[in-house]
């Protein structure tokens, strides 16, 4: 059987709580110094983690809001050209109209001035003629002025007319 020595027990008892002490003065310091430090060292990343999220977060929303700017930019940009090549357009049509009138009224003049040439050189033909066969039915020549001015009181009534 087991037997139990008192002095045994007291023994066993004092030499576990020296080795108890023994341990907490020398080991049991370095180990919590140890843990302490490797917890230091933890927080300090997860703050350094923190803090380049942070970071991140505000160059996100920089990077976000020089987009939208960005992009106003543009559409402002955009607009300006739209508006530019539009006056242009109106600019260039408008001259392109003066133009095409301004031919069309040269034109027209130039084809009056032709008409009129063509209309004086038919009656100057007219009066010729007229003057030849006046002359040959009556059968002696008349006198220039004379004719010339009867035929353009003539010409001048149908014209009227």
């Amino acid at each position: 059987m087991l037997e139990f020595n008192f002095w045994t027990i007291l023994f066993s008892i004092i030499n576990i709580l020296v080795l108890f002490l023994f341990l907490k003065k020398f080991l049991f310091g370095r180990i919590n110094a140890i843990l302490e430090q490797r917890a230091n060292v933890v927080q300090s990343e997860i703050n350094k983690a923190k803090e380049e999220s942070q970071k991140a977060e505000k160059i996100r929303c920089d990077y976000e809001n020089s987009m939208s700017n960005a992009k106003d930019e543009a559409k402002k940009i955009i607009q300006d050209a739209q508006k530019t090549a539009n006056a242009q357009s109106a600019a260039i049509t408008q001259q392109a109209q003066a133009e095409a009138n301004r031919i069309v009224e040269s034109t027209r003049k130039e084809l009056q001035l032709e008409r009129e040439r063509s209309v004086a050189s038919a009656q100057n033909e007219i009066v010729s003629l007229a003057m030849e066969a006046a002359e040959k039915v009556l059968g002696r020549e008349m006198a220039d002025d004379d004719n010339r001015a009867i035929i353009d009181a003539f010409l001048a009534e149908e014209e009227q007319a």
